[in-house]
């Protein structure tokens, strides 16, 4: 295993609140290595990175992150690296293909790239990976699925680089966060989070809803985050005559104590890679319903799981919560949760490699 003595660098595309950066975060914590991000934002970035090791390549548009990378990654030539997103990845692998990055490059991958996208955009990551990926000393995937799809559409990469590991998750950190408040907007809600973006579901919840209140009276919708649907979930949501009932409630950088306080935390996602927001409801509220959008998501203990797109299974499945009082089994939940700790994950992500 690589000795932790060495330097690190932690490499992201740009420092917003993502599921990429969480995980991101949690490995540089571990390794006290250096993050570099490509492009600062100035909003819903993410916190408690060690200002002193963190460093950002430009403000510009990411264009100019990529052009620049090379000259920001020439200090670094000799540390170990640490990356997540497709292009940042193959960027990474081609630079260590011809030479000129001297140490192991490991790339997470954030989802199921070819499985998501199609035509001209599917065309240029076909590109990318073809150019970068042969590079890369470690691939890690979030779940056997996400391996499997990597490897079935991209036949020159050597499957012994390929390492399924699933997502780390700080308990202690969430729990922590957790305690911090309680929200007064309502006693009795459903609360679901993530970018407002098609693939992530949204407007399925909120159809679901629409039925729920016709029993539940009194129950709230809370969806935390932003994104370009913003606008369209605005329109559903008055379409439906909702507005007094369902909040989009933008981003919070500490969504725990929405999560922790809620009757049921809901995951309406069509894909992910993995739904690092799945670990974190589960952490600190065992009445949870998610919809089967990644690979590994069955083998979670006492959630509730059903099928992706239909509107009447995640209406059922909150509505059974609702009525029955269910509560996950929590100590197979914590069991879980355990075995998915960044040091257990890290000693993963390293072991064999020079």
């Amino acid at each position: 295993m690589n000795s932790l003595k060495q330097d690190y660098l932690i490499v992201s595309l740009t420092n917003s609140v993502g599921g990429a950066e969480q995980c991101l975060k949690l490995i540089a914590a571990q390794t006290k290595g250096q993050i570099l991000f490509l492009r600062k934002v100035k909003s819903n970035f993410l916190e408690e990175t060690d200002p002193l090791k963190t460093n950002y390549i430009t403000k510009l548009p990411l264009l100019f992150g990529f052009l620049l990378l090379p000259f920001s990654l020439y200090r670094y030539r000799n540390s170990t690296i640490i990356s997540s997103h497709a292009y940042l990845n193959a960027t990474i692998g081609f630079l260590k293909r011809i030479g000129y990055l001297k140490r192991s490059t490991i790339a997470r991958e954030s989802t199921s790239i070819f499985v998501r996208y199609r035509g001209l955009k599917r065309l240029s990551y076909k590109i990318a990976y073809w150019l970068g990926y042969p590079g890369l000393d470690r691939i890690v995937c979030q779940s056997e699925l996400m391996s499997e799809q990597l490897l079935k559409h991209n036949v020159f990469i050597n499957p012994q680089k390929v390492k399924v590991i699933p997502n780390p998750i700080d308990l202690t950190h969430v729990i922590n966060k957790a305690n911090q408040s309680r929200p007064v907007l309502s006693d009795k809600y459903i609360c679901s989070a993530g970018r407002l973006i098609q693939i992530k579901g949204f407007d399925l919840l909120i159809k679901a809803f629409s039925l729920l209140i016709l029993t539940h009276k009194d129950l709230k919708l809370f969806i935390l985050g932003v994104g370009p649907e913003k606008d369209n979930l605005l329109s559903l949501i008055k379409q439906l005559k909702l507005s007094k009932s369902v909040l989009l409630l933008g981003y919070k950088e500490n969504p725990y104590p929405y999560f922790k306080h809620a009757s049921v935390c809901v995951l309406p996602s069509i894909m992910e890679g993995f739904p690092n927001v799945l670990l974190q409801m589960i952490a600190v509220n065992h009445k949870v319903v998610t919809t089967l959008c990644a690979g590994g998501i069955e083998s979670i203990p006492g959630i509730t799981i059903v099928n992706v797109n239909d509107i009447m299974e995640l209406h059922n499945g909150i509505n059974n919560i609702l009525v029955n009082k269910k509560n996950g089994t929590d100590l197979m939940i914590d069991a879980y949760l355990a075995k998915r700790n960044p040091g257990s994950f890290l000693r993963e992500l390293l072991a064999d490699l020079d």
